[in-house]
């Protein structure tokens, strides 16, 4: 009999990913069944683009981490966008740069 090892891989437990954010650490959540939320809220032609953006953020980071940085004064534009980015990458193990080209070569 033959058996792989997957390490954390596959299942990680309580190993979610953070993005950190100035002094603050926020959880990202990277299961699959928030990927499978994320994808539906993407595909909702009923929904507008502002509040879609605001439900991904819900439900990767959190009614109240999302809050937080999507009423922050301070955030710009590119900070959004990076910040998007980040949250995608966090949430598919890709990198930064990784979900920032794909996003670049769609537009």
């Amino acid at each position: 009999m033959r058996i792989i090892e997957t390490g954390d891989k596959i299942l990680t437990g309580e190993n979610h990913p953070q993005l950190q954010i100035g002094d603050k650490l926020y959880l990202v959540d990277d299961r699959k069944k928030t990927f499978d939320a994320i994808n539906e809220v993407q595909s909702d032609v009923t929904i507008l683009q502002s509040e879609k953006e605001r439900k991904i953020f819900e439900l990767a980071l959190g009614v109240e981490n999302a809050k937080e940085l999507l009423e922050n004064e301070d955030l710009t534009v590119s900070g959004y966008k990076n910040l998007t980015y980040f949250i995608l990458a966090a949430i598919t193990g890709s990198t930064f740069e990784e979900i920032k080209e794909q996003s670049e070569q769609k537009n």
